[in-house]
């Protein structure tokens, strides 16, 4: 099995390039790939599947973690879960002024910074519409850095899609955000 595994590994390698990009080799591509599908794979088991001890296999995975490759975040898979997510595609004079504008926001996912017309592209979850459209207008909507948006609500999404929330008790800028979202949040 490891022996037919490995050449569809070849065959994937050879139209993604992603391994020569990142110089992984045939037992690298198997650890991301067992992880991929399960990531409470033991240690045990992908050794067992590589063909490699444990020691050796745990000292592959650290170094695939100390190179950035591998890496694990926890958050919430908006298939399973019943709050809204928005993606907001905004065209900004100052991209990271706007992304820092929500640094403390617990409705602020991620964002992106892009090509094109629209220059960042701004997730945010809420309980409800409401919510949402509440933090774009209150926020971005005449604010001076933003020159254009528009707003999508995701309705679906292909595969599971982990986004980490942010929310962190401990932090107390987002306990006493400078935001004050409490008018539009009602």
């Amino acid at each position: 099995m490891v022996k037919k595994t490995f050449s569809k590994i070849d065959e994937f390698k050879k139209k993604t390039k992603f391994s020569d990009h990142l110089n992984l080799d045939k037992r690298d591509d198997m650890i991301l790939s067992l992880l991929q599908k399960d990531p409470r794979t033991s240690q045990e088991e992908i050794a067992k599947a590589i063909k490699l001890s444990q020691p050796s296999t745990g000292a592959r995975i650290r170094k695939l973690k100390e190179k950035g490759i591998l890496s694990h975040t926890t958050g919430i898979n908006f298939n399973k879960v019943n709050l809204h997510l928005a993606k907001v595609d905004v065209s900004a004079k100052d991209t990271q002024a706007v992304i820092d504008e929500f640094s403390d926001c617990p409705h602020f996912l991620n964002a992106l910074v892009t090509s094109g017309r629209f220059n960042v592209c701004l997730f945010f979850t809420g309980v409800s519409l409401k919510h949402i459209e509440g933090i774009v207008n209150e926020h971005l909507r005449g604010n001076e850095k933003v020159k254009e948006l528009d707003l999508s609500i995701v309705i679906s999404t292909a595969k599971d899609m982990i986004m980490p929330m942010n929310i962190n008790y401990d932090n107390k800028a987002q306990l006493s955000c400078p935001q004050d979202c409490k008018n539009c949040l009602n």
